[in-house]
C-alpha cells in the first residue's frame, strides 16, 4: 500500500502541562508501545467525538496519572503525523497549563515511569522536539506569572 492509498485519520489531542512547585510532570511511554517506546511525553490523549476539549484534557490527565487537575490556560498548539502500515494519523495537539488538585500519581498501563523536571533538566530526557518546545514555553509563562 503506498502513501497515496493510505487512509488519513485526523485527531485532536489534548496535552496537560502539569505544574507543581516550579516543576513539570513528564511520563515515560511503556517499552512495549508501538509508537515512541520509552520516550518521555506530557500526559495527553485523544478527544472523543463531541467531547469538549477541556473535559477531554481533564479525563486524559486523570486516566494517565490518576491526578485531578485545574486548568490555568491553553497556551500552545503543534501538529504531528504518525505513519502506520495502513493509515497516516494527522494530529493537532492543544496544550494546557494545569495544576494538580492531588499528589498521588497512579500511572496507566501506557507508561512505565514519571518525573517532575526543572527547566535545566529538559535535555536529560528523550523528548520530541515539539514536546521540548512546549515545556520550554510553559517555563517561560511560569516565570512571568510567578
Amino acid at each position: 500500500m503506498n502513501e497515496q492509498n493510505k487512509k488519513i485519520v485526523q485527531k485532536i489531542v489534548l496535552g496537560g502541562v502539569v505544574i507543581k512547585d516550579g516543576k513539570i510532570l513528564i511520563l515515560q511511554r511503556h517499552k512495549d508501545e508501538d509508537v515512541y517506546p520509552n520516550m518521555w511525553e506530557l500526559p495527553s490523549g485523544k478527544r472523543e467525538p463531541l467531547e469538549p476539549s477541556e473535559t477531554s484534557l481533564i479525563r486524559e490527565v486523570r486516566e494517565e496519572t490518576g491526578l485531578d487537575v485545574k486548568i490555568i490556560m491553553p497556551f500552545s498548539v503543534f501538529d504531528y503525523q504518525i505513519e502506520k502500515p495502513d493509515e497516516i494519523r494527522d494530529a493537532t495537539q492543544i496544550n494546557f497549563l494545569v495544576t494538580p488538585l492531588s499528589d498521588n500519581i497512579i500511572l496507566s498501563d501506557e507508561h512505565q515511569s514519571f518525573a517532575w523536571i526543572a527547566k535545566e533538566e529538559i535535555d536529560k530526557y528523550e523528548l520530541t522536539e515539539a514536546t521540548k518546545g512546549v515545556i520550554k514555553k510553559a517555563f517561560e509563562i511560569i516565570d512571568k506569572i510567578t
